[in-house]
């Protein structure tokens, strides 16, 4: 979005539920995957993002941020939000099932949270930023330019209402986390970290209806692994209001089923060692040359 196009922003959007329903449908047969508090070893190895150049091309950067070319005073003044084991932590703590919606504190404190994890303490962790913000790159389709600074308290303050509204409550939940996760990436309301500060927010919805984080992993490890797919979606959709966001949302719940299926594929192997009292009282092995190696 240019900065003349947030005099008429608004949080409209267009959503086909009807070309969504098979991708709902995918959901429902692994939800017992996605209620399942169990994780594979693999999804403790959230994978980071691109280098700290690249990422500097990528997040997005105030009027006042050095250049892309310039590592060192990049990482100096950029909040390099990467690990958020502490933020999830917290979200499973603070969102449980039946615990109060999510709050524009919640969110900053997620900020912070992510931020103080790298060190970064200063004054642009946890708050709203003060200065303009643009992101993307030509790979990406362009720079979107995030809202004006002096607005951002009273569309944190619609972006919270919102959420909480009874539209999107009436939609299924990993919908409902999708489209706040675009919102918030949409208004680029920090200097820094906005995408897994909306990651985490889609977490936090997810989570308050039971999921145990899982979004948490499924979210991050999909976009992270189709990182140029993920952010050539999101400035195709935002050249224009109201958002046609229903790829953006196909593309999440797809990613979302495929973890959870890795999800559903490691519970079945531990129920079937379980079950099997050779595999249960032994370790895998496998026969390498003649003889057998052991596999832990």
């Amino acid at each position: 979005m240019e900065f003349e196009d947030w005099a008429a922003f608004d949080f409209r959007y267009l959503l086909d539920l009807r070309s969504l329903t098979r991708h709902i449908l995918a959901i429902e047969e692994y939800k017992a995957a996605a209620l399942n508090p169990v994780l594979p070893p693999h999804w403790l190895e959230v994978p980071e993002a691109a280098d700290a150049a690249d990422a500097a091309k990528t997040w997005g950067r105030g009027q006042d941020a050095p250049a892309a070319d310039d590592p060192a005073a990049a990482d100096e003044k950029r909040i390099p939000v990467r690990k958020t084991a502490k933020a999830r932590t917290w979200i499973r703590q603070r969102f449980v099932p039946g615990t109060a919606a999510l709050s524009l504190a919640d969110i900053l404190a997620l900020h912070g949270m992510v931020a103080e994890e790298h060190g970064a303490s200063g004054p642009t962790a946890g708050a709203l930023r003060t200065t303009p913000c643009e992101v993307g790159r030509e790979l990406v389709g362009g720079l979107h330019r995030g809202a004006p600074a002096q607005r951002l308290p009273e569309l944190m303050a619609r972006y919270v209402a919102f959420v909480d509204g009874g539209e999107l409550r009436s939609l299924p939940p990993v919908i409902q986390a999708l489209l706040a996760h675009f919102f918030l990436d949409t208004i680029h309301p920090f200097v820094d970290g906005n995408g897994r500060t909306a990651r985490l927010v889609a977490a936090a919805i997810l989570s308050r209806h039971g999921y145990n984080l899982h979004g948490t992993y499924a979210l991050m490890r999909y976009f992270y692994r189709h990182e140029i797919a993920y952010h050539t979606m999101l400035h195709r959709i935002w050249k224009r209001c109201p958002f046609a966001v229903t790829p953006f949302v196909a593309f999440g719940i797809e990613g979302f089923v495929l973890e959870l299926k890795s999800v559903d594929a490691f519970i079945k192997m531990k129920l079937n060692r379980l079950r099997d009292p050779d595999l249960a009282a032994s370790p895998w092995r496998r026969r390498i040359g003649g003889r057998s190696r052991r596999l832990n």
